[in-house]
């Protein structure tokens, strides 16, 4: 059996747990042992980081190579496109969740952590940056539903949890989430994939129980 060291609040976690739940594989979702640059854990997954994802000799880290290493052990369904200019798209969307889209949801960890009130200026700036890291993908996404093409890909893998972290977190501290048409109509479609809304699910509690240790917000 597939073992998947994760944290739920994770959405990098969560692009794993959708591939590992869409290609129907036989796995155990478990926390780092001792947590996660242990020791303990390095001796499993070398890296020390999450994801990390152990199948017989295999011992991986980064979310982009296990997603490519489950794409090519367990290849159906497909989450890659067979046309090379629609897999290179592919890589690139998922490059700019992991260095652009990310990071504008990700930037609210700190003033959380640091006690900063629901009502601070510091967030109210930090949603409207998020909003518009999200406006570059209006214009790179099909939407048709997906974001590439008529059939889902890494990239809804991607980033069906940031979405959703990024709507709660707008939400939890007074404001929204700006989507243009596209993003609008390609978020709806993610919502009605099982496999994502089930990570979805996971990530919100655990935002909402990670976020309660530091500051009081509404749900």
């Amino acid at each position: 059996m597939i073992q998947f060291f994760a944290y739920p609040e994770s959405v990098f976690c969560a692009k794993v747990r959708i591939a590992l739940d869409m290609k129907d594989l036989d796995y155990a979702e478990l926390p780092p042992p001792d947590g996660y640059g242990s020791a303990a854990y390095k001796k499993i997954v070398p890296a020390g980081s999450i994801p990390g994802l152990k199948d017989g000799e295999a011992a991986l880290s980064d979310s982009n190579a296990i997603l490519e290493y489950l794409e090519e052990t367990a290849p159906s369904p497909a989450l890659l496109p067979e046309h090379p200019i629609e897999r290179a798209k592919v890589r690139a969307l998922i490059g700019l969740h992991d260095t652009r889209i990310e990071p504008s949801v990700r930037a609210f960890y700190a003033p959380i952590k640091a006690g900063k009130p629901p009502r601070d200026e510091v967030y109210k700036q930090l949603i409207n940056d998020m909003s518009v890291a999200f406006e570059r993908l209006e214009d790179m996404i099909d939407a048709e539903p997906y974001a590439v093409g008529h059939h889902v890909t890494l990239v809804d893998v991607a980033y069906a949890t940031t979405f959703s972290q990024a709507q709660q977190l707008a939400g939890m501290f007074g404001g929204e989430l700006m989507l243009k048409p596209k993003c609008q109509h390609w978020w709806q479609a993610m919502q009605s994939l099982s496999h994502a809304a089930t990570s979805i699910d996971i990530n919100r509690k655990a935002m909402q129980d990670w976020v309660a240790k530091f500051i009081q917000v509404d749900a």
